[in-house]
């Protein structure tokens, strides 16, 4: 009874999440149309223009890859740099074409079971520990920012900030504490406490903690120069401030995917944030789109290739 019930709520929740893409779909291809003016400006975008954000992204999955082979390493050191960079392009491959959420990460998991027999459990420690040592950081620099966006300009978002302030609190009672919930059939006790087991694990070393938060950190410079070169590409002036506080907003976008890459969840963040970095919301919804385009591209071409390599080796396996 237990797996049927469940078999029904998974596909429930994958009709909700299709239903609710295409509703956020058509009312972003309805807010493109009420703002055609802004469209023009894509003439103002060049390859010269998005070069730089082809090669951050690289960078971007490089750095990635690390983080995701010395975590998982510690359960298993046969996982491979290779495997770990070419997972998290198919990941991100998938998550796009996939009408469902977390199919990427359903992919990884099934693969490093696979070669490595690593179980479920610990491959979702792994992700749930890096969270700790990426969430507090970026949440914090989020606050920062929005205070420097108020001294500037005297303009302030108290909804953002305290989603920031919650995000940074929780991470720091887990650090501090590494409190422990008992098992639960609960989903959402079930995703804390793998939260909490994955920071079990990683606060074992002090040096990869270090290493894991720079790098956090490092991933969120290049996301908000991606960004900005974006919009430059646009032909809009903006400044790295803003441009890093929206790359913040990455974190509470990470809770509102409730469909395939977030689309649509994505631009209707931007458009609520469109006071605070004093960007036409037309505008703004643009920039995300061109990111989105960039990304397809380089998605498409190395993680299909990626998926199909892994694929194959799932195959052989298998024989």
């Amino acid at each position: 009874m237990a797996t049927r019930s469940g078999m029904r709520y998974g596909n429930y929740s994958q009709y909700v999440s299709c239903i609710l893409g295409l509703i956020i779909l058509s009312f972003l291809v309805w807010y493109l149309y009420q703002n055609q003016d802004a469209l023009f400006l894509l003439g103002n975008v060049s390859y010269r223009s998005i070069l730089p954000v082809l090669l951050m992204e690289l960078v971007m999955f490089l750095i990635a890859g690390y983080m995701d082979k010395t975590m998982i390493g510690r359960f298993d050191s046969r996982v491979s740099f290779l495997d770990c960079y070419m997972l998290g392009y198919a990941n991100n491959f998938l998550n796009k074409i996939l009408p469902t959420i977390g199919g990427g990460a359903a992919f990884r998991a099934v693969f490093l079971k696979k070669k490595y027999q690593l179980p479920y459990s610990k491959f979702v420690s792994t992700i749930a520990g890096l969270y700790v040592v990426s969430f507090l950081p970026h949440s914090l620099t989020g606050m920062i920012c929005l205070l420097v966006i108020f001294a500037r300009q005297g303009v302030f978002n108290w909804l953002i900030f305290l989603i920031f302030l919650g995000i940074f609190s929780f991470c720091l009672i887990t650090i501090l504490f590494s409190p422990k919930i008992p098992e639960s059939q609960s989903r959402i006790l079930k995703f804390v406490g793998n939260i909490f087991e994955g920071w079990q694990v990683l606060k074992q070393d002090s040096k990869l903690v270090v290493i894991y938060t720079l790098s956090s950190l490092m991933l969120l410079l290049l996301s908000a120069m991606q960004t900005y070169f974006s919009y430059q590409a646009l032909g809009v002036q903006t400044d790295m401030v803003s441009m890093l506080f929206l790359s913040t907003l990455g974190i509470i976008l990470a809770f509102l995917n409730f469909t395939p890459d977030g689309i649509g969840i994505k631009e209707g963040v931007y458009v609520f944030s469109s006071e605070l970095v004093r960007i036409p919301d037309g505008i703004l919804v643009l920039g995300s789109l061109v990111l989105r385009a960039i990304s397809l591209c380089t998605t498409f071409v190395i993680g299909g290739i990626c998926y199909l390599i892994l694929s194959r080796q799932m195959s052989r396996l298998e024989d």
